[in-house]
C-alpha cells in the first residue's frame, strides 16, 4: 500500500498545504484505481456531502492557520527582543561611529572597527543623533545608535 499521504510536508499547524488551497487531502490516481482502506468505505454521495463539508470549514481552517502564524511571529519577536539592550545617548556625551557605515577610513581585515571620538550635539525620538567632530564641524546626516557606542576617556 502506498502511503504518501503520511510523508507530505505539513506545516506548523497539522495541515499540508493542498487540504489549505482546497479544503481536503489530495489522493493519488493509484490510491482510486487500487481499492485501498481509505477510498474502500467512500461512495459517490457521501464523498460529495464531505466535500461540501470541507469547502465550509476552509475558511476556518485558514484563519486559525493565519492566529497561529501571527503567535509564532509574536513569540519569535518575543525571543529576539529580549537580547536586545536599548542605546541611548544625552546631548553633549562623547561617542565612536561604527567605521563600517560611516566609511570614512578604508575598510578591511585589518581596519579599524571605529571612528571618532563625536559628540551629540542632538537627539531625536526615533532613536537617530546628530553628530560634530571633536573641532565642532557638523558631520552630515544622522547617526542610528546601533552605529553608535559610548567613548570612555
Amino acid at each position: 500500500m502506498l502511503r504518501s499521504y503520511k510523508s507530505t510536508p505539513r506545516t506548523s499547524m497539522k495541515e499540508t498545504p493542498f487540504s489549505l488551497t482546497y479544503g481536503t487531502e489530495a489522493m493519488l490516481p493509484m490510491e482510486v484505481a487500487v481499492n485501498t482502506l481509505r477510498v474502500a468505505n467512500k461512495d459517490e454521495e457521501r464523498n460529495a456531502q464531505d466535500l461540501r463539508i470541507n469547502l465550509d470549514i476552509l475558511e476556518e481552517k485558514r484563519e486559525k492557520f493565519g492566529m497561529g502564524q501571527v503567535a509564532y511571529k509574536h513569540a519569535t519577536e518575543r525571543y529576539y527582543n529580549q537580547r536586545i539592550k536599548e542605546k541611548a545617548f544625552r546631548v553633549g556625551e562623547y561617542v565612536l561611529r561604527k567605521n563600517e557605515a560611516s566609511r570614512a577610513q578604508p575598510q578591511g581585515k585589518l581596519g579599524p572597527t571605529w571612528e571618532g571620538p563625536c559628540r551629540v550635539t542632538e537627539a531625536n525620538k526615533n532613536g537617530t543623533y546628530v553628530l560634530e567632530t571633536m573641532e565642532g564641524r557638523q558631520i552630515p546626516r544622522t547617526w542610528n545608535a546601533r552605529n553608535l557606542k559610548k567613548y570612555f576617556f
